[in-house]
């Protein structure tokens, strides 16, 4: 029997991530299945991100009570990480699916650091969005979804930008 546990939606925050979170949700409710959100940035950009997640933590609401203990990398990493991607699901899809939001590097790419991440949490399915792409463009960059769908552990779901709708409201 085919059964889904762990589905993986990487995104960049953009239009075609946002509609493959869509149906990552859907997968994620129909399977009662756990959802990773991921998203990946340089190394310089995840640097700036986790020490401006430090500064605000040390800076927040309990900084008035004493000194903390300072938060590890990882903390430092899931705390930005769903400061960005937490308003890309509504509470009900965050209960629904048990959200989890995670924050990469990609000090040799973003498709190789997403392929690590499916390795690193065993998921069955990733749903990745893919923009349209020119001739020229594609034979000169390829794509994040090529890489993925090439060297990824299991398949690899690709929902073009923009598409047919598949994915109904269940309003």
């Amino acid at each position: 029997m085919f059964a889904l546990t762990r589905i993986l939606v990487p995104t960049n925050l953009g239009e075609p991530s946002k509609t493959a979170i869509r149906y990552g949700v859907a997968f994620a409710r129909q399977f009662k299945a756990k959802l990773y959100l991921v998203h990946v940035l340089g190394v310089k950009e995840l640097d700036a991100a986790l020490e401006t997640e430090r500064v605000l933590e040390k800076l927040g609401p309990d900084a008035a009570t004493g000194p903390a203990a300072e938060p590890s990398a990882d903390e430092l990493a899931h705390n930005a990480a769903r400061e960005d991607l937490a308003k890309l699901l509504s509470p009900e899809e965050e209960r629904d699916t048990r959200a989890e939001y995670l924050l990469r590097g990609a000090p040799s790419g973003a498709g190789d650091a997403i392929v690590a991440c499916a390795q690193e949490l065993a998921v069955e399915l990733v749903v990745i969005g893919k923009h349209q792409q020119g001739f020229v463009d594609h034979l000169v960059a390829g794509s994040v979804a090529e890489k993925v769908i090439r060297r990824a552990p299991c398949p690899v779901l690709v929902v073009h930008h923009p598409e047919h709708d598949f994915v109904q409201d269940e309003r």
